[in-house]
């Protein structure tokens, strides 16, 4: 009798065990109850640099081993232009990064909507149904403290970068051509002016532009890249971006500085791409965009902030210490092409 139960109890340990370790594994919601049928091949275009794709690839290749994520890799502007230009042949499955509740319908022409299985679990969603958000970007500049000490100056906000001992010495990314650039430009119109794009906001880019002595780069990478090699004192980037290059890759002659007039919040997004080729396999990847394991692998690999309410941030100042101004994102989209053929226009006037 004893030894049956000796057996009877081992078995239910047993039991117990693959019990809990079935828990481990389970499925998270997000991923198909038939991974394979999403089929073998996604194509991402996308913003994200090297080490936010392996972020994506370390919990893709996990549940779906065997759907090859193929990207490419460039700016929105570019890659926009080049989905339109595949609009009757459409190679890429998703947009990916680049796209911003700031941007209205700007390129609903080129993407198809979807709304995640798992939408329930996020704070934010496209009223729309285009954009599927899967970050929050909080703006930044960064300064390079050999360079702002030969100087002899300090840098804590826009205003700074007008002092003329910064002329030449600054870099930021065209607006009309990155997404960095066009959030750091619409953030500036909201602060340095009394009401957003008026013309006290616009006369400080006119200054700017004139403080830059023509540098601006057609990509976001290259402004912290060029502050960091020391060619530039102060860049204008994205607070994750700059910590990133802080706390995970050693740089350590460089400061993050959250302008002192304030800040924006913009949700940044990935999107289907209309008639796009492997349309199952997109619609698992905006899943997996808006799940809980991504947001939190990208928090700790790429220092990012999201949208998904299962996790909890810290280290990060609050909207109430950033000073956040709340930006009417429905008319900034309407008129985003506008701002930017002003832009234009003003650079070609004071760039020199």
């Amino acid at each position: 009798m004893k030894k049956f139960l000796s057996i009877i109890l081992c078995l239910a340990i047993v039991l117990s065990i693959a019990v809990v370790s079935f828990a481990d594994e389970e499925k998270p919601s997000w991923v198909r109850d038939d991974p394979d049928s999403i089929g073998d091949t996604i194509v991402a275009y996308s913003t994200l640099d090297d080490p936010q794709q392996a972020t994506v690839e370390a919990i893709w290749y996990k549940y779906y081993p065997n759907c090859t994520i193929e990207w490419v890799s460039d700016s929105v502007g570019k890659l926009i232009a080049r989905a339109r230009g595949e609009v009757n042949n459409p190679y890429a499955d998703v947009i990916f990064g680049g796209l911003f509740e700031s941007d209205g319908s700007t390129y609903y022409d080129v993407l198809d909507k979807y709304t995640p299985t798992i939408a329930d679990e996020l704070n934010r969603l496209d009223p729309n149904g285009y954009y599927n958000f899967f970050d929050i970007q909080y703006m930044a500049l960064v300064g390079n403290n050999d360079l702002l000490d030969e100087l002899g100056i300090e840098v804590k906000g826009y205003a700074d970068l007008l002092q003329p001992e910064l002329k030449g010495k600054i870099i930021l990314a065209d607006p009309s051509a990155t997404s960095s650039g066009y959030r750091e430009f619409h953030t500036m119109l909201a602060l340095m002016g009394d009401e957003i794009a008026d013309d006290k906001s616009w006369d400080f880019i006119d200054q700017l532009i004139q403080n830059c002595d023509g540098v601006i780069t057609t990509s976001s990478s290259q402004v912290f890249k060029s502050v960091i090699n020391g060619e530039y004192a102060v860049g204008l980037s994205y607070e994750n971006i700059i910590q990133m290059q802080i706390e995970l890759n050693g740089a350590d002659n460089i400061t993050l500085i959250y302008p002192e007039e304030g800040n924006t919040a913009c949700a940044s997004a990935a999107a289907m791409v209309k008639d796009c080729p492997h349309p199952e396999a997109a619609a698992a990847f905006l899943d997996f965009c808006a799940s809980a394991d991504y947001q939190l692998a990208r928090s700790v690999d790429n220092c990012a902030r999201g949208v998904n309410t299962g996790i909890k941030y810290g280290n990060y100042p609050s909207d109430e210490e950033l000073g956040l101004v709340e930006i009417d994102w429905d008319w900034l989209g309407s008129q985003k092409e506008a701002l930017l053929e002003k832009w234009a226009e003003h650079w070609a006037q004071y760039a020199g």
